[in-house]
């Protein structure tokens, strides 16, 4: 009778007894200095995973009997397929044709030299979990959390950037990993932006120069280093570029944090020095035609699309336990950023709220003015602009007779320069978003760290700037030994 897959606790162990990591009571745990793990999902969903020892030593082992499934050689392809609830093996030195519970496990068996097994196309350090979950694999990558930041600080700030920067980038990061571990049963983060970017030791190895790698030593220069706020584990997110001021949390996602609110970023224009692309992070245009938004809306023919910068306020309903998000009227976001979009359609309406609103519209930021091509526009009270709606417009005209502009009837006037009539047609052909920043806008900006490390700036300084409500109230700490 085949068993069935661990528990979520009992794969930890098993992962962590594969690793050399004994689990501790707290009170041992307090005084120990042990760099933690991270197991980061390398794929997920897939029916065949198929990996490559690279160099160094490695065993295969089935971690729900502890068989070994053999000595996986450098250079040999292995191949792991989901049948059913269970795992079936391929390699050279394997000949067995029994499925297996799983988890595997591909384990380094000499930790003193350096391990490399190839994902893919990409070369990881450590070991390698693979799991049955429901009849789909799950493929971990279980790393040392030092020697994953080799892997990320340099894919996340980029190449050029000044040695404090990837300071702060490091401590940053490892602060953000350890914060998501725990929060799923089977993994901690991913290999992408949905958590951070993680390039393995192939990302590791390109930032490398005959002087060195300023990654590895940025990594090392702080290992163990992690941000608090008041003793807790400060949830540090990042992203490429706030253009010009970032944002506070609650009006992009979650509750408010007091070491998440906006502060002027004006280092961000450090991108504009760099080439073309570094530069469209900080300034950047998008046109979206009416036609396809149609399409892509699905709402009829559009009449009126309306944004609003105000503030978000968020409260605990005392019984539900659940966050309320209300707009507060009359306010606007610290940095501009738009809060909402609604449109409004022929046939019904849309509204897009906060970080939200990107994605509809493929937008690197909410920091942005609305420009429409060939419709009439006007400046509302709170200096937006804003066009007109397709019908009901009027004018005040001769004698103080309000004059409809009949938009929906082809083209209307208004009074241009030199008192000239201009004609305008009333109905718009083009969507022009006028942008700044790229990302969501909260916490550390990178290009603006990049800009302050070059301004001299130490990493301490620039994590102070980002993360402590713009003030120096002393509640922030950077402390050593993967916090207190």
């Amino acid at each position: 009778m085949m068993r069935r897959n661990p528990t979520p606790f009992i794969l930890l162990t098993v992962l962590l007894m594969a690793a050399g990591i004994c689990l501790l009571p707290a009170s041992a745990r307090a005084g120990a200095a042990q760099t933690p793990l991270i197991r980061i999902a390398l794929d997920e969903g897939v029916p065949v995973a198929v990996f490559k020892v690279m160099q160094g030593s490695y065993s295969l082992v089935d971690g729900a009997t502890g068989i070994s499934l053999g000595i996986p050689a450098p250079g040999e392809t292995w191949s792991v397929t989901a049948s059913g609830t269970a795992l079936l093996v391929q390699g050279r030195s394997f000949s067995g044709s029994e499925p297996f519970q799983g988890p595997l496990l591909l384990q380094v068996e000499d930790r003193d030299q350096l391990n490399l097994f190839m994902y893919k196309g990409v070369q990881y350090r450590g070991g390698l979990v693979i799991q049955n979950l429901q009849g789909r694999l799950l493929v971990v990558n279980l790393l040392d959390l030092e020697k994953y930041l080799y892997g990320v600080v340099g894919k996340e700030m980029g190449g050029g950037a000044a040695p404090e920067a990837y300071c702060a980038q490091a401590v940053v990061s490892r602060s953000y990993a350890l914060s998501m571990k725990g929060l799923n049963p089977w993994y901690d983060v991913g290999k992408d932006t949905g958590t951070q970017v993680y390039g393995g030791y192939t990302g590791e190895v390109a930032y490398a120069t005959d002087g060195g790698n300023p990654v590895v030593e940025a990594v090392e220069r702080t290992r163990g280093k992690v941000l608090e706020y008041r003793g807790t584990l400060v949830r540090a997110f990042f992203h490429a570029n706030a253009g010009g001021h970032t944002e506070d949390v609650e009006n992009v996602w979650l509750e408010p944090l007091p070491y998440l609110r906006g502060v002027p970023s004006p280092a961000d224009s450090y991108a504009e020095t760099y080439g073309s692309w570094a530069a469209s992070t900080y300034r950047w245009t998008k046109t979206v035609g009416r036609k396809e938004l149609e399409a892509k809306l699905g709402i009829g023919r559009i009449k009126e699309i309306r944004i609003s910068r105000c503030r978000t306020s968020v409260a605990r309903d005392p019984v539900t336990g659940k966050l309320r998000r209300e707009f507060i009227p009359g306010t606007r976001t610290v940095s501009g950023r738009v809060t909402e979009v609604t449109i409004i359609g022929s046939e019904g309406k849309k509204s897009f709220y906060r970080d939200g609103i990107r994605a509809p519209f493929g937008l690197k930021s909410t920091l942005f003015d609305l420009r429409f091509k060939g419709q009439l526009q006007v400046l509302d009270a709170r200096g937006e602009t804003q066009a007109l709606p397709e019908t009901g417009v009027y004018a005040l005209g001769n004698e103080n007779r309000m004059v409809s502009l009949q938009l929906d009837r082809g083209e209307s006037y208004v009074i241009g320069r030199g008192g000239k009539l201009a004609s305008r047609r009333g109905s718009f052909e083009k969507l022009i978003f006028v942008g700044r920043g790229y990302g969501h806008g909260v916490g550390l900006s990178q290009w603006g760290a990049r800009g302050l490390a070059v301004q001299g700036y130490n990493h301490r300084e620039i994590l102070e700037n980002y993360y402590n409500q713009g003030k120096h109230d002393g509640n922030l700490q950077i402390v050593g030994s993967y916090g207190s």
